[in-house]
């Protein structure tokens, strides 16, 4: 079964407002659309053992790639 695409990533209008949201706070649109899949994946796990480690993976990726922070 597919993924469904989340209507806050499909919807241009609520799009251009999560960008905005992004750029004000230096965080990639990117960043945060990969964090919410993190999440997404790990959704019915119990406990979601070894999402820290997929969230500080995911940072430590965009702080690499984006060292003026």
């Amino acid at each position: 079964m597919a993924k469904r695409t989340l209507p806050i990533l499909a919807d241009p209008p609520a799009r251009k407002i999560l960008k905005a949201l992004c750029a004000r706070h230096n965080v990639s649109l990117e960043l945060f659309t990969q964090m919410i899949e993190i999440q997404r994946e790990n959704l019915g796990r119990g406990k979601q053992i070894g999402i820290t480690q997929d969230f500080s993976a995911a940072i430590a990726e965009f702080l690499e790639s984006n060292p003026k922070g």
